[in-house]
């Protein structure tokens, strides 16, 4: 065991004083310079001699036979093959630029301007929620269902209304060309169909649905089609808002979640949009 000790400490000697010497002469003569020149094949093609270095003194791979070197076998395809790429690049080089180079041609986003309706509501009406349709606008307080309505936004005249069959504080609203949705606390949802009648009363009927999970700090309500009910419920003390459909046997079926960024505290509101397909948070 020790003559096979001793000759692996010769060799790793040989071999740190070979790398010593190649590190040397490298650093007076510079790079490769101890492997082979350009153009000089003594040796047979490197598939032949794996063990041998294909690199040549200025970096190139002369004796490398897939990369056509040694019997440049391979070389001609590979030079059609560099030919079609550069057709390639010069044809497509003007639309690559095309599509770099940014339009100058930018369209302005059209915003619509506020305009501020001119109604002077009554002295004791607190309105906190608001819908509309078909130009007319809808205002309630979330107490007692009492409410006003604006037959336009150019309009300064106003009309007081109470919903009649509505139990609990109101949650949300939605007004379509079915009647209006009313959301509650206690009876979950009611529809007023048509709009009040002259004597200031609004006719409500509630659904044969459960009511909403109490404990919410933000309510939705939309009618996806004529039988198809879907709300958006914001809890207290929870960053999620929860969506649900109404059944056909009248329960709320979860169908998500929507998580909402803000910090805690911070009020939010939530409404409907394009046929109850996308949810706003205000």
């Amino acid at each position: 065991p020790w003559k096979l000790f001793r000759g692996a400490c010769i060799t790793a000697i040989s071999m740190w004083v070979f790398i010593i010497f190649g590190r040397g002469f490298e650093q007076v003569n510079g790079e490769r310079q101890l492997l082979m020149q350009d153009g000089w094949f003594e040796r047979g093609p490197v598939h032949v001699q794996n063990w041998m270095s294909p690199w040549t003194r200025k970096g190139t791979r002369q004796e490398m036979c897939h990369a056509g070197g040694c019997d440049r076998r391979l070389s001609a395809g590979q030079t059609e093959v560099a030919s079609m790429a550069q057709s390639l690049m010069a044809a497509f080089a003007p639309l690559a630029d095309a599509l770099d180079t940014p339009s100058k041609t930018s369209v302005a986003p059209q915003v619509a301007e506020m305009q501020k309706v001119g109604v002077q509501w009554p002295a004791d009406f607190r309105p906190t929620l608001l819908t509309s349709h078909h130009g007319m606008l809808a205002a309630f307080e979330r107490e007692g269902g009492r409410g006003v309505l604006v037959q336009s936004v150019s309009a300064k005249d106003f009309t007081t209304f109470k919903l009649q069959g509505i139990d609990g504080e109101i949650l949300a609203t939605t007004w379509d060309k079915f009647g209006l949705l009313v959301a509650t606390s206690a009876a979950g949802l009611a529809e007023c169909a048509g709009a009040p009648g002259a004597d200031g009363k609004w006719a409500c009927r509630q659904l044969a649905l459960e009511a909403l999970p109490s404990g919410s700090k933000a309510v939705a309500v939309a009618r996806q089609s004529s039988n198809l009910l879907r709300v958006a419920i914001a809890f207290k003390g929870e960053d999620t808002v929860l969506l649900m459909d109404a059944t056909e046997d009248g329960t709320w079926l979860p169908t998500g979640e929507v998580h909402v960024p803000v910090a805690d505290g911070v009020r939010f509101e939530l409404s409907w949009a394009n046929a109850a397909q996308d949810l706003i948070i205000s």
